[in-house]
Parts: structure tokens; C-alpha cells; sequence
């Protein structure tokens, strides 16, 4: 699975996004100061094994030190200790004291999934929805993720709704995706919560309610939530469920374009490029655009090369300008994107345009992951 598929669970609202259920095991050290727990870990005692070895990789009560960290979880986790394999698996994974190793972790969590841990369960599953370290087999994620959902994990019913959603793994049901959303979203999850709210505004698998589907999107908004926040401000400017209000649409999207929403960031730079709920900005329209360009969002970096080709918010430079185009142009694809490359590229010596295109290249190789993260909108 690329980056293209987590990227867009979180920038665009489209489907879940995915989060691994990070270790909070404890021991439980009210009276244990840390040589006796140290003592009853060299004694073999698994739990203060695993006990040990976060408070190693915290650095509580010892200098932190997450090769010691993952001594400890190892002796724990051979001995079949729940929380050790578990902690064991966040360590290869994230290459805590060890070198990253997706197969390793993905043992790991799945030795723990087997003794019916909810968060292992939830994490094998993400594994194997992207294929690290185990074959991508997205019908063995939604078997993990449903053994936990069923026991009522947030993180696995969330997933779990998102499978139906998008038809992975399962056949694609709208009305059980809103089914596990519903679940997760009435326990607070926000994610979840902006889902179903896109689900009551559009009808999807459940009864169109377009005051329901709003008040859902303002619960995951208030929590600060990019999918709420940018599913929000679309609502405001379509006037979806709410009156038609571009000031109210601009300020959730640069709530959302604060943490990194390229969709949110690109919508903001239109709003101050023709003035729409906020005073017409040249400059400002470009500095958003520049912040989604950057993270590959090909629509914004057409219209940053539009600004650099005509110097409106910025200097006119066509060196600039045919670079954005150009990365642009190998995604859109559309000719109206193809002739403004070739009508920059006309203005430029043949020095010029080998230095764009050289930084081009460079800026794709760079970026191999994640040039095509964004299709046209």
C-alpha cells in the first residue's frame, strides 16, 4: 500500500486514517522501586520484564535506552507476555534500539493478536492492509480488525467501517460502513464522527439528514479534527446542511490547512486568490499554495506556476513557473495543463529550460513516494 492511500485517510475525509494503537502497558510498581523491579525481572518474571523495558525506553528511573528497552521486552515476549510481544513488535517497527523490521514486527503483533490483545489485533490488521512485513491481504485485515471491533476497539471499528466504505477486503457496503462509523463516533472517535457525518449529508448507507450530518462534523471539528474541519468548511461553502457562508467555509479550512490539510491549503489559497469570504490576496493565495505544492498536490502547484507565470502574488519568473507546471502537467495530464507548459516554455532560453527540467527530475526523485499521493480534484 502506498502513501497515496494514508495520506489521503487524512488530508482529504475520504476514508479512515490510520494510526497504530501505541504500547500504555504498566506494571504495577506502587511499592517496587526500580532495582526490585529489576530484580524480579532478572528472576524471570515477565511482567516486570516488560515493565522494565519501558521504563528503559521512557527513560523513568533509569537513563533512557531503548536497547535495553528491547532486552527486556525480548525476555518477555519469549515467554509469551502479552504487553512484551506487543512492545517488542513497536520496536522493530519504529526502529526503537533495533534496525526497522516490518516482518519482525508484524510477528510480533501478530503473536500477541493471537492471545486476543485489541491493539495487536488492530495493529496486524493495519499490517496487513499495507503489506508491511506480511503479503498485502486486505481480507486478512478486516479479519483482525473485526475480532477486535467486535470487543469494542474504537481504533479496529473505525478501520473496519472504512473497509466497507471503500469495499477492501470486503464487498463495499455503505450501510455497514456507517453501521461500525456510528460506533466508533458515539464513543468520541473524531474521525469516525466526520465519516458519518459525510454519510447523513450525501445518504450514504444511511437516511439523508443534512442537520445530522452537520451536527457529527461539528463534533470531530471541535476536537480539533482535519477530516471534521475540512469536511466542514466544504459544507459551508457548497451551503450543504448550512447556509452558504465563505468566511465560516475559509476559517475551517485554515484550521485544517494549519495541520497540514493540502486540500484545506489549497482551498484557502483559492478563497484569497478571488477574494471569497476573505479580502482578495495575491501573495496570501500563493503562500498556500506553495504549502500543498509542496506536498505534491498537483492543482496547487499548476496555479503556483500560473502566479509565477503572470507575477501576480510573486515576482514573474518563468523558470519558476514552467517547474511547477511541469510537475503538475506528468499528473493532470490535461491539455489545457499541457499547452500553458508549452507556452512557458517558448519564453525560456534552452539553458533555462534544462535547468527546470533538471530540478524537476530532481524534485521527483525526491519525492518518488508521494508525487502521485494527490489525483486531481
Amino acid at each position: 500500500m502506498n502513501r497515496f492511500f494514508r495520506e489521503r485517510f487524512l488530508r482529504h475525509g475520504l476514508v479512515t486514517a490510520l494510526a497504530f494503537v501505541l504500547p500504555s502497558w504498566s506494571y504495577s510498581q506502587t511499592s517496587k522501586t526500580i532495582s526490585e523491579l529489576k530484580a524480579q525481572a532478572e528472576k524471570g518474571d515477565a511482567q516486570a520484564q516488560s515493565a522494565l523495558g519501558m521504563d528503559y525506553h521512557k527513560g523513568e528511573g533509569v537513563p533512557k535506552d531503548d536497547a535495553e528497552a528491547v532486552k527486556w521486552w525480548t525476555k518477555a515476549a519469549e515467554q509469551g507476555d502479552i504487553a512484551g510481544e506487543l512492545d517488542l513488535g513497536f520496536a522493530y517497527h519504529f526502529g526503537w534500539g533495533v534496525t526497522k523490521n516490518y516482518a519482525a514486527a508484524a510477528r510480533w503483533y501478530l503473536k500477541a493478536a493471537e492471545q486476543g490483545n485489541l491493539g495487536a489485533q488492530t495493529d496486524i490488521g493495519i499490517m496487513y492492509h499495507l503489506g508491511q512485513g506480511v503479503p498485502k491481504d486486505d481480507a486478512e485485515a478486516v479479519h483482525w480488525w473485526r475480532e477486535a471491533a467486535d470487543q469494542g476497539s474504537v481504533g479496529a471499528q473505525l478501520y473496519l467501517g472504512g473497509a466497507y466504505q471503500r469495499g477492501q477486503g470486503v464487498p463495499k457496503d455503505d450501510s455497514e460502513a456507517a453501521r461500525w462509523f456510528r460506533k466508533a463516533a458515539d464513543k468520541g472517535e473524531p474521525n469516525a464522527q466526520a465519516f458519518l457525518g459525510k454519510a447523513y449529508l450525501y445518504g450514504a448507507g444511511v437516511a439523508k439528514d443534512e442537520p445530522e450530518g452537520i451536527k457529527w462534523l461539528h463534533k470531530s471539528a471541535d476536537q480539533g479534527n482535519i477530516n471534521g474541519q475540512l469536511s466542514l468548511g466544504e459544507a459551508y461553502r457548497t451551503g450543504l446542511g448550512v447556509a452558504k457562508d465563505d468566511a465560516e467555509a475559509v476559517r475551517w479550512y485554515t484550521k485544517a490547512a494549519d495541520q497540514g490539510a493540502v486540500l484545506a491549503q489549497y482551498n484557502v489559497g483559492l478563497a484569497y486568490s478571488v477574494g471569497a469570504g476573505v479580502e482578495k490576496n495575491p501573495a496570501e493565495a500563493v503562500r498556500w499554495w506553495q504549502k500543498a505544492a509542496e506536498q505534491g498536490f498537483p492543482n496547487a502547484q499548476y496555479n503556483l506556476g500560473l502566479a509565477y507565470h503572470s507575477g501576480q502574488g510573486v515576482p514573474k519568473d518563468d523558470v519558476e513557473a514552467y517547474f511547477w507546471v511541469n510537475l503538475a502537467a506528468s499528473l493532470l495530464g490535461q491539455t489545457s495543463v499541457l499547452q500553458t507548459r508549452e507556452n512557458i516554455a517558448r519564453s525560456l532560453t534552452q539553458a533555462q529550460l534544462s535547468d527546470a527540467q533538471r530540478r524537476c527530475r530532481e524534485w521527483a526523485e525526491k519525492h518518488a513516494d508521494s508525487q502521485s499521493l494527490y489525483p486531481a480534484n
